[in-house]
This record gives structure tokens, C-alpha cells and sequence, in this order.
């Protein structure tokens, strides 16, 4: 699957907190070229050994052309948070958009979770050093992981809808359970690679995609899950 457009990084960040939008092609570029900076220092530093000297440094720019755009290290943080959250849900909607146009076609589930496990896995790889620098500092900030959690709540359930339209699915009772549970894996293995990189199969790997679609497919469609225990009296 082709990763959605983007559109340029400082026009989607719009009236954010802590952002002065650039009125000019040059502070655009600027901006830009700040928080595509940031993006990729991410995946080698954390966020207490991110410097704006640094980022700056990388972007080819000076510490006063941070400040003109952004009030602080935090600021530029959270607005990076704001595009990867942006970007996930434009997947999302990419997502389910093809999901519904093969609908008629009765996709099968191991294509569709090819479709969908890869879309995920290409937002983790996009994003991994925000994501990770974010469940560092969860700890130290009120509320700084929770909406990955959510867009992770919503995909879920807006994309297994989708899933459970398919001929392996369609008359599985416990199929959104099932899913549920196959998500849980796969995000949970995705995280586990951006925090992590244990191996042996690496987010930048096409081999995630295959192997975390082959599960999901096979567990949701394996046999059922025993049943809740009756409260006894």
C-alpha cells in the first residue's frame, strides 16, 4: 500500500499551541525543514537528548529561526505529536475507504489484513521516534500518550468492522473479539519494534507486514474462544 499524501508539515499544523504559522514560502520551508529534522533525529536520540542547537544544526538553520516558530522544545514536540496523530488518521481513512471498494468484491481476509497490517506497520516506521520518545515521557507528562491510545481505540474498531465483512468472518460470532485480541499483537509488536528494535524481523522490514498479516488472519479465523466463566453463586 502507497503511504497517503502529506501535506506540507507546517500548513497541517495551521493555529497549533506554540506554532507561528509562516506567512511566506521561505518561513514554510523553514518550518519544515525543522520538524522533518526532528522526525529523523528521533530515531537515533531521545526527546531530553534532542537540543535545538541539534535540530537546528540539522536543518541547516539557526536557533533564531526555531524561535520565531515555535515557543519551545515542547511546543515543537507536541506539534510533532499533532502530525503523526494527523497522519494516522489519514491512513485510517485510506484504509477504509479501499476496504469498502473491495467490499463488492468479497476480499478475502488474509489480502485485506495484508492491506491493513502494512498501512500500520508504514505509520510506526514514519513516526517511530515520536512514537517512541512519547511512551518515554509518559511518565513525566499529563496525558502525552493518550491519544495514540485513542486513534489506536478508533482504527481498531472502525477497520474490524471492515474485517468482519469478509467470507472467513461474516458468520463468526466472537469475530471482533478475535480481532481485538489479533490487534493487540500486532500494534503491540509494532510499539515493541519503535521502543525496542529487539528483532529479528525490523519495522523497515516488508517481512512485518507478511508475518504480522499471516497472524492476525489465522487467529481470527481459528477455533473459538472459550467462553467467559459463569459467576458461580
Amino acid at each position: 500500500m502507497s503511504k497517503p499524501s502529506e501535506p506540507p508539515l507546517s500548513i497541517a499544523l495551521g493555529n497549533q499551541d506554540g506554532f507561528v504559522a509562516p506567512r511566506y514560502k521561505s518561513g514554510q520551508r523553514s518550518a519544515d525543514a525543522l520538524l522533518e529534522a526532528g522526525r529523523a533525529l528521533l530515531t537515533h536520540v531521545s526527546y531530553e537528548g534532542l537540543s535545538v542547537s541539534e535540530l537546528c544544526k540539522h536543518a541547516n538553520l539557526t536557533t533564531g529561526a526555531f524561535y520565531r516558530r515555535f515557543e519551545g522544545k515542547e511546543a515543537y514536540f507536541l506539534a510533532l505529536q499533532r502530525l503523526a496523530l494527523d497522519d494516522g488518521m489519514r491512513t485510517q481513512r485510506a484504509l477504509t475507504t479501499h476496504l469498502d471498494s473491495e467490499h463488492g468484491a468479497r476480499i478475502g481476509l488474509q489480502d485485506a489484513c495484508v492491506r491493513v497490517v502494512d498501512g500500520v506497520r508504514q505509520w510506526h516506521l514514519h513516526h517511530r521516534g515520536i512514537l517512541r520518545a512519547s511512551m518515554q515521557r509518559r511518565d513525566h507528562t499529563s496525558g502525552g500518550w493518550q491519544p495514540f491510545k485513542e486513534l489506536g481505540r478508533e482504527f481498531i474498531r472502525d477497520i474490524s468492522q471492515r474485517l468482519i465483512r469478509t467470507p472467513e468472518l461474516c458468520q463468526r460470532t466472537d469475530a471482533s473479539r478475535r480481532l481485538a485480541v489479533g490487534f493487540q499483537i500486532v500494534i503491540g509488536t509494532m510499539i515493541n519494534a519503535s521502543l525496542n528494535d529487539p528483532g529479528p524481523i525490523r519495522l523497515e522490514d516488508t517481512m512485518m507486514t507478511d508475518a504480522l498479516a499471516q497472524t492476525l488472519a489465522l487467529y481470527a479465523q481459528a477455533f473459538a474462544l472459550r467462553p467467559e466463566p459463569a459467576d458461580s453463586d
